[in-house]
């Protein structure tokens, strides 16, 4: 058996087991006792035979994916896979072309990532990928097998300097993530749709074998550049979250149905969800993210026609272009501001699961309320706790942040 299915299973063997009246009720798991309590209630009262279950109309959720259906990001897990395989389409030219030396008039990235200018970094980065296709082998050029290139200190610069320009694109202002989400996904150009989801499953299989930890890669000091040596640290791994694929289980087998919407690329995600792949369930016809073009089977490095960008009030957008005319989708489940406006702008909407991840902003406020309504028969907003050391959920509100060993309510 594929053992990301094996909670599933596990789920699926317990309903059988324990004997319960409803097919569609939810497991305990580590729910906190509150959020178990109102979850299975919710299910109840809005799936088939509740007394607001409309058969003509059936109920649909929308919930968020990376940081709230799994622990980390798939994305982000794709692109340093990408990048540390080499895993590119584009010819130096085509490269090239994806790097600005300014962007809606800003010429550097701001203070927290050192006021380096666009021009140097970029500099930087396409000087070492021309020397990377000219030398690794699986460009078609070279003869360096990639464990060499590895050594080399333009690898090493590059793989270092890519994500940490993307970083700073999403955290300076005038730049800001609608620039840079769309950005890191034009490096899958020249991949087929078919490519791109082979290469997202061996990513995130990767990363879901891989410890959850804190890496730090290094760009060369002894190495001539513009922008100087970089430091990169990111968090490393994945983790299913059990107890959200048994939630959307139990809502499926409900008659309520599960939508995703996400800032990350469409078809990574439908990857990571895909019946029969990582243990979830969830029909990629059912997928609402981030699109590119594709052309003659291969995907461009542009954004999709008249496509909303899946991020912030964009999400609502794409909801209602999408779902419209169901109606608002009556649960949703999230875990930062990206997600704000689809937990708050549906006045349909009943109740709002949040992961807690301890932040401030948008999501930090929706989170307090979720305190304050911890005693209400029918909140609006419901905290679930997690320990991020291990990627498991807890059985409270309370979350234990990386390297932490006690847990916290609020940030």
């Amino acid at each position: 058996m594929n053992k990301y299915l094996l909670p599933v299973a596990l789920v699926l063997v317990a309903i059988l087991l324990m004997g319960f009246s409803d097919s569609y009720a939810l497991n305990k798991m580590n729910w906190s006792a509150r959020n178990y309590e109102v979850l299975s209630k919710f299910i109840k009262d809005y799936g088939v035979g509740g007394k607001y279950y409309n058969k003509k109309n059936p109920p649909y959720v929308a919930l968020d994916w990376d940081q709230t259906m799994a622990h980390l990001d798939c994305e982000e897990a794709t692109f340093r896979h990408q990048l540390w395989n080499l895993k590119f389409k584009l010819s130096k030219d085509e490269f090239k072309a994806l790097f600005k030396d300014e962007i809606n008039g800003v010429k550097q990235l701001n203070a927290d990532y050192k006021n380096i200018k666009l021009v140097d970094i970029n500099a930087d980065i396409v000087s070492a990928y021309e020397f990377l296709y000219d030398n690794y082998e699986g460009f078609g050029i070279g003869k360096m097998k990639i464990e060499e290139i590895r050594e080399t200190p333009q690898f090493k610069d590059f793989i270092t300097k890519m994500p940490f320009l993307y970083d700073g694109y999403c955290e300076t202002s005038g730049i800001e993530a609608v620039y840079g989400y769309p950005w890191v996904l034009y490096f899958l150009a020249g991949h087929t749709v078919e490519e791109v989801q082979a290469l997202a499953k061996e990513a995130i299989t990767f990363a879901l074998n891989d410890k959850l930890t804190k890496v730090t890669w290094k760009a060369p000091c002894n190495f001539a550049c513009k922008a100087g040596p970089i430091d990169y640290t990111y968090k490393s791994g994945l983790r299913v979250h059990a107890e959200m694929q048994d939630l959307t289980e139990s809502m499926m087998r409900a008659g309520i149905d599960v939508y995703i919407c996400s800032a990350s690329l469409k078809q990574v995600v439908q990857t990571f969800g895909a019946p029969g792949n990582f243990g979830y369930n969830i029909d990629p016809n059912k997928v609402i993210a981030m699109e590119l073009e594709v052309k003659d089977g291969k995907v461009l490095p542009q954004y999709k026609s008249g496509w909303v960008q899946t991020q912030r009030m964009g999400k609502v957008e794409a909801i209602k272009k999408v779902l419209g005319h169901r109606g608002d989708p009556i649960f949703s489940a999230s875990d930062s501001d990206g997600d704000y406006e689809m937990i708050t702008e549906f006045k349909g909407m009943k109740l709002a699961l949040i992961l807690n991840r301890l932040k401030g902003g948008p999501i930090g406020q929706a989170s307090k309320l979720a305190v304050e309504q911890v005693k209400d028969k029918t909140p609006r907003f419901i905290l679930q706790g997690r320990n991020e050391n291990t990627g498991l959920f807890l059985p409270q509100s309370e979350t234990i942040s990386v390297g932490k060993k006690e847990a916290k309510l609020l940030k």
